[in-house]
């Protein structure tokens, strides 16, 4: 009976156990085999194999198949008790598998993604079965990132060395060079218009940027001139002739002297009643919008470098900002300085502003003289000396001295005041102002108060303002509400008023904008001022600004302007390009006016303009603008430019046979080879020579080889370098292009080295190779240890390994020594046989941790590849 009941129970055991593995079978039949794409970090494989479980829609990965993805290949796989070890960065980590479905095949746990959230160090896995694509985000350090931050610090760390040493090709400085010469004929109506004739001049002087201005017809004179010395101190630039002064905004003063100006350059604004004036250089402008908070105002075309804006002041909306296109091409995006408001600088930072001159239009002697200083990052003191005549002849004398603290609330609520107090000194009267901005979340909020002396405010008419405004800033929309007191010189009673500003961005490429202003002055007499607008700039390169001007007082007063611009565009490939613009005005008092400014560049080397305008009385009259500008060192060569100022990048390609990166005479030089500078392109002639014209000066520009332009064996010597322009001159730069060959080389195990470690310790190797003591190329070995440089230029150059990790570990070779030379100056080689060996070189770690290998543990060298 005993023995029937135990033949009977392992008949039952045999029964259970023959049903789980029939269960096992059948679902490990219903898991296909899939290839799918799989990402981590910088980590990607197209083709990874995993388990699909198609009638489920369920996907089951691999533990060893993935860890062998994340390059780590120190891990330890328990498949009975489903425990997994492994190791990265020199930090152990475990993981049992408790959550979901596994299934053990192959040697291998695959598990749903699931598992992976809740039982591996992984955040929430994100898996498209759509596009069979799955990424994941371990939480802990790959290897891969370890050796990528070293090859981050080592290349940092090389460039700031090439920046230093030899990264910046600069232009001779020259006593005196030719330079650039414009001839400039107009004519404002070929009937009966007067002849104009000028010529600007830019060169380079007593190392310096010389530029002037000079007519010649129908009266003789220098219209400006001006010799600056940039970046002498810092950013601040010396400038010897003409600039503009930088005064406070209560005194009026012309602006353009004739002096000493020691500073930095600024467009700058200044406002006086509801009129802000903008004044600033823009050399080779061929159109400047105004913006203010991202709204088109005005645009114009100036005639010289010198341009001036005058707009009414849009109360609380936002900053100006000028965008100007040159006639070559360029855009430049400027933002508008506030004479009022001075800049908070950094700590121990200093900024300066000393100015002295004569005004040249009534010789009147002007001088401002002002030093601020960063006590903090957040207070910077000021003071300045001020003596100044004021288009009335009033002389001022003042002292000046100013604070600016901000106060950091919070990232939200952030604080900024500014005080500027005005002494004059002959008078003995004191001036003020304040300022402060506080930004609440999204609301801005601006505080004004001036209060200024009898003397100031019999020049200003105006003894004591203030004005308060709140506005904010949504997605498409700018909503904006002040009030103001103001409290005018022989007046006793302060008039009042009330502003709106609306702005909307929603419709794509227009801009609606809306100031309304209430006022209520003496004898409770009110006058209003509305101010619509809409602006447009998008298709085909057209700007449209319209502006409607209502103001009540004593009567209704109405004014319209619409302008129509079209950007400079070619007309069907022929090389004839045109520009169209159109302005109409409307007022009361002036009634209408109309004129088209139609404009044809017949050439790129002479520029000729035609604008036509029609009169009130409905004649048309045609004008002439006739420009060439000459090269003085060569008279041949044709500018293709407009400005006197502008620069030039001009040399040879060559192939550099030698490696010193200097064109030698007798080297090749190589034609029909397209050299890349700021988008602008050229093609190198017969004798290799290049000329990339029409260059802003002072700007580092980098030299690009067009690698479709020339054989797929060369490359570029050296993509590093930038070249620095100069005011009206040229600047040489050969580019070197050379053979480029292929390095190979493989890291051998020692013998106590097994597969498993080979693999590890390959993992966390990088191969340097490099050149005069600076690194070139840095790689990562292959999973057999074979390692190859591509793309590497002939030399002497080498070569070194260095390991990332924690063992003790030694390789055959420190360095090995590798020259590259060519048999022919224009094909790369092949160069192999750069092999070390690795090995342990602490003898107790060797007999402590010598590891047996078994095809049960699947860790040799050919299951790792073939999983991988």
């Amino acid at each position: 009976m005993k023995k029937l009941k135990i033949a009977y129970l392992s008949l039952i055991a045999i029964f259970f156990l023959f049903f789980s593995f029939e269960i096992l079978a059948e679902e490990s039949k219903q898991l296909d085999e899939a290839y799918i794409e799989i990402k981590s970090k910088s980590l990607k494989d197209d083709f990874f194999m995993a388990r699909y479980d198609f009638e489920n829609d369920q996907i089951y990965i691999p533990i060893k198949g993935l860890l062998y993805f994340l390059e780590i290949y120190s891990f330890d796989i328990d498949l009975e008790r489903k425990k997994v070890e492994f190791q990265s960065d020199n930090e152990k980590y475990k993981a049992e598998i408790k959550s979901g479905k596994s299934f053990i095949i192959d040697d291998d746990i695959y598990v749903e993604l699931k598992v992976l959230g809740d039982d591996f160090k992984f955040k929430s896995p994100m898996w498209s079965s759509q596009d069979l694509k799955l990424i994941l985000e371990p939480d802990f350090t790959l290897p891969f990132e370890i050796r990528e931050k070293g090859k981050i610090e080592r290349l940092r760390l090389n460039d700031r060395k090439e920046d230093e040493a030899f990264n910046l090709v600069k232009p001779e400085n020259k006593i005196l060079a030719p330079g650039l010469m414009k001839v400039n004929y107009s004519k404002n109506s070929l009937k009966d218009g007067e002849n104009k004739i000028s010529v600007e001049y830019g060169t380079q002087l007593l190392y310096g940027d010389f530029y002037m201005d000079y007519a010649i017809e129908p009266e003789s004179s220098v219209k400006s001139y001006n010799l600056t010395y940039n970046d002498v101190y810092r950013e601040n630039d010396v400038i010897l002739g003409d600039f503009y002064i930088k005064t406070p905004d209560f005194l009026n003063v012309s602006g353009m002297v004739e002096g000493v100006s020691f500073g930095e350059k600024n467009t700058y604004s200044s406002t006086v009643g509801n009129v802000t004036t903008i004044k600033g250089e823009a050399q080779g402008a061929d159109i400047i919008e105004l913006y203010q908070g991202g709204i088109l105002l005005d645009y114009q075309r100036p005639t010289e470098k010198n341009f001036i804006f005058e707009v009414r002041d849009r109360n609380y909306g936002g900053d100006y900002v000028l965008k100007i296109y040159y006639t070559n091409g360029q855009i430049e995006t400027r933002k508008v300085y506030t004479v009022g408001d001075s800049k908070l600088l950094g700590k121990n930072e200093w900024d300066y502003n000393l100015q002295l001159g004569t005004d040249r239009d009534n010789g009147k002697k002007q001088s401002v003289n002002e030093v601020s200083y960063g006590v903090s990052k957040n207070l910077t003191l000021g003071f300045g000396v001020l003596n100044l005549e004021s288009e009335k002849n009033r002389e001022y004398s003042i002292l000046k001295n100013e604070f600016i603290y901000k106060l950091n609330m919070s990232n939200r609520y952030p604080l900024l005041v500014n005080y500027q107090n005005f002494y004059e000194y002959d008078k003995e009267e004191n001036s003020y102002e304040i300022r402060i901005n506080q930004k609440i979340k999204e609301y801005s909020l601006i505080l004004k108060y001036f209060k200024y002396s009898n003397y100031i405010a019999e020049e200003n008419d105006t003894k004591e303002y203030t004005s308060i405004g709140i506005s904010r800033d949504f997605i498409w929309s700018r909503v904006g509400f002040g009030y103001q007191e103001e409290l005018k010189n022989n007046q006793k009673d302060k008039e009042t008023g009330y502003y709106i500003s609306l702005e909307n961005r929603s419709m794509a490429n227009f801009s609606l904008f809306l100031d309304a202003e209430v006022t209520n002055r003496e004898n409770n007499q009110k006058s209003y001022s509305i101010n619509p607008g809409v602006s447009y700039g998008g298709m085909s390169g057209f700007t449209v600004i319209f502006q409607t001007n209502i103001e009540k007082d004593k009567k209704i007063k109405t004014d319209y302007s619409l302008k129509i611009l079209g950007r400079r565009k070619e007309f069907r490939s022929t090389g004839l390009e045109y520009m169209l613009g159109t302005e109409m005005k409307y007022s009361d008092e002036d009634k209408s006016r109309f004129t088209v400014d139609f404009t044809i560049y017949l050439d790129r080397n002479i520029y000729i303009e035609l604008p036509t305008s029609r009169r009130e009385d409905g004649g048309v009259d045609m004008g002439i603008t006739v420009e060439k500008i000459f090269d003085l060192s060569n008279l041949k060569r044709d500018v293709g430019d407009r400005q006197v100022d502008n620069s030039w990048i001009y040399g040879k390609v060559y192939i550099d046979s030698n490696d010193n990166d200097i064109y030698d005479e007798g080297e090749t030089t190589l034609p029909d080879v397209t050299i890349i500078v700021d988008g602008k392109r050229a093609v190198s002639d017969s004798n290799g020579e290049y000329i990339i014209q029409g260059l802003l000066p002072l700007e580092k520009y980098k030299i690009q080889v067009d690698r479709k332009s020339i054989d797929p064996m060369l490359t570029q010597v050296n993509d590093k370098k930038r070249v620095q322009t100069r005011a009206s001159i040229g600047t040489r730069y050969n580019v070197g292009v050379q053979a480029v060959s292929m390095v190979t080389g493989n890291i051998n195990p020692g013998d106590n080295i097994s597969s498993k470690e080979l693999i590890r310790i390959l993992s966390m190797t990088n191969v340097i190779l490099e050149k005069d003591g600076e690194l070139y190329q840095e790689i990562d070995p292959e999973f057999d240890g074979m390692f190859f440089f591509e793309n590497v230029l002939p030399g002497k150059y080498e070569m070194r390994f260095k390991y990332l990790g924690s063992d003790n570990i030694e390789f055959s070779e420190e360095k090995l020594d590798v020259n590259i030379e060519l048999a022919h100056e224009d094909e790369g080689e092949y160069f192999e046989g750069y092999d070390v060996v690795v090995n342990k070189y602490d003898k107790e770690l060797i007999e402590n941790n010598t590891i047996e290998e078994t095809e049960e543990e699947g860790y040799n060298l050919e299951d790792v590849l073939n999983n991988f």
